[in-house]
């Protein structure tokens, strides 16, 4: 029996698991968090942190090939151990895709369109950087950012100029800094690369993404732009894949615009400018719709690859749209859990049809804004599948009657992406 090491517990690796387990191989879980969602259903598990060498060594002997589920795994542990058991994708990609000014750098150096952008060392610099810059623009850390975090929108020199200046943002003395041009968005969109060891790569397709408060909040798919665009979306997407050589799953984010960028080098397709956000070298929080709207999901995908297993061309399951909503703690809270080991109330379910699937994640303390679960939803139309969308969270909100209640209690424009 193989046995596959994924480095991180959370939903993505726990999900992961679950195809690899439908393929007879065994998995195991390396976290510091022993709650967290993988742990609780893997029984192989090591709990240490990320920085101990001789707890990561144990965990790739018992391993036969290593996966991640996250980007900030310290990659410093890794570069020794990789030369023990292979792990996919390769502590290069890693290291490129979980630093913005070397994933930049790379967009730069390969060709590959992207935002303008200056990186600085220092406040110093940073500071300089204000006479060069057209506004508005982004101010991203190299390390550490997501969700929104570690990031600052300046709409002006004066905006710029106060941010760098605050001395609450110690970061800009800790890491490297890019400077990004706002590029003038008019969709989103994310692109998943399967490329095994051998063998030609396969993209799935392109997922339109709607954020809210920067953190992605809609998935839809197939995505509203025109067939051509996402042909060439998927082109650039395995171009990318290659160039980074990739073994695994690459997701590439996009920004997408129907205007030129004054500085920025966009490719432009039937009136559209493409340009690549960010990577992501692993299964994708977007991707969740490809469990449900495609024959493989990128689970299943990254399952093979990891077990030497061929891939197959992912296909629509069905003709309409599909739409996947994210869970947030957010829903938990307003329905009155505020504590640990709190149920989300599903009695709506059965008056909405339209929804699907639903996901939650067993993580064990709902808080506002995190990751908590999600559900999917198929209409006729677009906007069918994302009104009911709409509806089922909207009715998931609404705190349970009071008699419910005590049956529980007993129990105990760019992204910022």
């Amino acid at each position: 029996m193989k046995r596959v090491g994924i480095l991180g517990g959370g939903q993505l690796g726990m999900l992961l698991a679950e195809s690899i387990f439908a393929l007879g191989a065994r998995v195991n879980v390396y976290d510091p968090d022993p709650e967290a969602p993988a742990c609780q259903h893997t029984k192989h598990v090591i709990n240490h942190n990320w920085l101990d060498y001789d707890a990561l060594s144990d965990f790739f002997q018992i391993s036969d090939v290593i996966t991640y589920e996250f980007e900030n795994v310290e990659s410093a542990a890794l570069i020794t151990l990789e030369h023990v058991k292979p792990i996919y994708p390769s502590v290069n990609v890693l290291r490129t895709c979980q630093d913005r000014v070397a994933e930049k750098q790379f967009l730069y150096s390969a060709g590959l369109p992207h935002a303008y952008f200056l990186v600085a060392d220092s406040v110093t610099e940073l500071q300089k950087h204000a006479e060069k810059l057209d506004y508005p623009c982004i101010i991203k850390t190299a390390r550490g950012g997501y969700d929104g975090k570690g990031q600052w929108l300046a709409k002006t020199r004066e905006e710029f100029l106060k941010i760098v200046k605050d001395p609450s943002n110690k970061s800009f003395d800790t890491f490297s800094v890019v400077v990004e041009e706002m590029v003038d968005l008019d969709a989103e969109v994310s692109c998943i690369v399967a490329r095994p060891l051998s063998g030609m790569p396969i993209a799935f397709p392109i997922f339109e993404n709607i954020h809210k408060d920067h953190i992605l909040d809609v998935t839809v798919l197939p995505a509203r732009i025109p067939q051509s665009v996402q042909d060439k979306i998927k082109s650039i997407a395995i171009q990318a894949a290659v160039k980074l050589d990739v073994v695994g799953l690459l997701t590439t984010e996009f920004f997408l615009s129907k205007s030129k960028s004054k500085n920025s080098f966009g490719i432009e397709c039937d009136g559209w400018f493409i340009y690549i956000n960010e990577f992501a070298p692993r299964p994708h929080n977007s991707g969740h719709i490809t469990r449900s709207a495609t024959s493989v999901s990128q689970y299943d995908a990254l399952a093979r690859i990891l077990l030497g297993i061929p891939l197959q061309e992912p296909r629509p399951v069905s003709d309409g749209t599909y739409c996947m909503m994210n869970l947030l703690g957010d829903v938990w809270i307003d329905q009155g859990h505020d504590q640990y080991d709190s149920d989300l109330d599903l009695s709506c379910l059965n008056q909405h049809p339209q929804v699907i699937d639903v996901v939650l994640y067993g993580k064990r303390e709902p808080r506002r804004k995190r990751k908590m679960g999600h559900f999917i939803t198929h209409g006729s139309t677009p906007e069918s599948a994302i009104e009911a969308a709409e509806a089922f969270k909207t009715a998931l909100c609404r705190k349970p009657h009071l008699a419910s209640n005590k049956t529980k209690s007993s129990k105990r424009t760019n992204s910022l992406n």
